[in-house]
């Protein structure tokens, strides 16, 4: 519909009936998401979080509130917000404008790097904070934080203002303000008064310096043991292949010839790949801060995407499932959805992809605690079951550093895991399966499927108690893990 609308250049109308009668949207999330070069689109509701986010270019117009994010990451186009935006509005938008009529919550304009907000009210807390660019034009008045970590830009308000001392900020004046903010609110009938005061940045604002994480690459300790059957005959060839699919009924789904994944910059000719940019039809796509910002519809022709929470920044569920909505809405029916985040965030990360009803987790072994991937394996495993995520038709990926080796996917497969992320295997693709189809005949096992956590040992007492797994010799966990208390 928006694209024969686009053809004929007609508006498209939501929120009205077919006789003209008012029919207004209510708490609709990522609502009028993006919207392609040239549309237009006028919708009438109380709408919830993050209509007009990823803005390409066309214009909308919303008579009634928005929740949360409004125009978050729009890089061109028009918003037009006729009563208040929440919190977020303009939430890293790189270009376009913003009109809100009424007034906006916390964080208005935070992390913009271009465009223009122009707020008729009154604002919330830290308006502009880590502003690097852009220009917001504020009527009325702003509470504390104002231009807090702000290092670009300009912000003019008009009305009473709280912020840091003034030798934190660099004030300017009017003829500081870009042109084409300028040229938005005289068209809108707004003049600015000469008193009013124009921030351009703070200076030298403070910079965190985070820890280097380390996200390791081997299951340390634990060990790999037959099934008790005896070894397979030579002429019975395991079968080492996995699928991973949705787990809606018209979902899609990879046949990967390994529970392996190849992660990397760009598309390979490996068959399906992980990938930040350029992915091929049959590849997933990694969304995080290095992309969201310039997501195009022609960058969404893929399998499916992975959307990075923690390369984001916080989102509440209502805000990540904007983003997720919008994203899909531009992808082919069944995409892949998947939910990324650190192992030290997995229960929030299984708790989220089951209330959204994803088709699965990515977890990162990277952690603050630096515990590495075999400690990861008892986080992932209890979360997994806590969250029902392979219960309920999900799937469980890990991503480690590396080179993947035979056993690694053994180990990972045996505790849960349905395939390791890694930039590469161990050796050539040909040498790699017959080492692992060797290992599994050893096993006396018919199918890498077939494994499960009597497969694999605990090789001394600590990893053991770390991992719940059974320790080898003993032949069981360790008491600590099955007391009832």
């Amino acid at each position: 519909m928006l694209a024969q609308a686009i053809e004929r250049d007609l508006l498209v109308r939501i929120g009205w009936g077919r006789e003209g009668d008012e029919k207004p949207k209510n708490g609709e999330i990522g609502a009028l998401s993006m919207l392609p070069e040239n549309s237009r689109s006028l919708l009438l509701g109380e709408l919830g979080e993050g209509a007009g986010l990823l803005n390409r270019g066309g214009t909308a117009t919303i008579q009634g509130t928005v929740s949360s994010i409004a125009g978050g990451w729009m890089s061109s186009g028009r918003l037009v917000i006729e009563k208040d935006a929440g919190s977020r509005t303009g939430f890293y938008m790189s270009g376009g404008s913003i009109v809100v009529h009424g007034s906006v919550g916390n964080f208005g304009g935070s992390n913009m790097s271009g465009g223009t907000l122009l707020i008729r009210g009154d604002a919330g807390s830290n308006l502009g904070s880590s502003m690097v660019g852009g220009t917001i034009i504020l009527m009325g008045s702003a509470d504390f934080g104002l231009g807090s970590h702000m290092t670009g830009g300009v912000i003019v308000v008009c009305g009473n203002h709280h912020h840091f001392d003034d030798s934190e900020m660099k004030y300017g004046q009017i003829t500081d303000v870009p042109q084409e903010a300028l040229d938005l609110a005289f068209s809108l009938g707004i003049e600015i008064p000469s008193g009013a005061t124009v921030l351009l940045k703070a200076v030298d604002p403070p910079k965190d310096k985070l820890p280097i994480l380390e996200r390791g690459h081997n299951f340390a300790g634990i060990g790999i043991i037959a099934s008790g059957t005896g070894r397979n005959d030579p002429h019975i060839s395991p079968d080492i292949s996995v699928t991973i699919k949705s787990r809606r009924e018209e979902g899609r789904e990879i046949l990967l010839p390994r529970p392996w994944m190849e992660i990397q910059e760009t598309s390979t000719k490996n068959g399906a790949s992980i990938v930040l940019t350029d992915p091929k039809p049959e590849d997933l796509l990694i969304i995080g801060s290095h992309n969201i910002g310039e997501l195009g519809r022609g960058s969404l022709n893929c399998l499916g995407f992975v959307l990075d929470i923690d390369s984001l920044p916080t989102l509440n569920d209502a805000e990540v499932e904007a983003v997720i909505v919008s994203i899909r809405s531009r992808m082919a029916p069944g995409s892949l959805v998947i939910l990324s985040d650190r192992v030290d965030r997995v229960d929030e990360l299984a708790r989220r992809s089951k209330e959204l009803e994803l088709d699965g987790i990515l977890v990162d072994a990277i952690s603050l605690d630096s515990a590495g991937p075999t400690v990861a394996l008892p986080r992932i495993g209890m979360a997994n079951k806590k969250h029902r995520i392979s219960e309920n038709g999900g799937f469980v990926l890990i991503r480690l550093d590396g080179k993947a080796s035979p056993k690694r996917l053994i180990i990972a497969k045996s505790a849960g895991i349905d395939a390791v992320v890694s930039p590469e295997l161990e050796g050539s693709e040909l040498d790699f399966d017959s080492r692992l189809r060797g290992i599994l005949r050893e096993m006396g096992l018919s199918s890498i499927s077939s494994t499960n956590r009597s497969n694999i040992r605990a090789l001394d007492h600590n990893i053991a108690m770390q991992t719940g797994l059974r320790l080898v010799g003993l032949e069981r966990p360790l008491p600590t893990w099955t007391r009832g208390d």
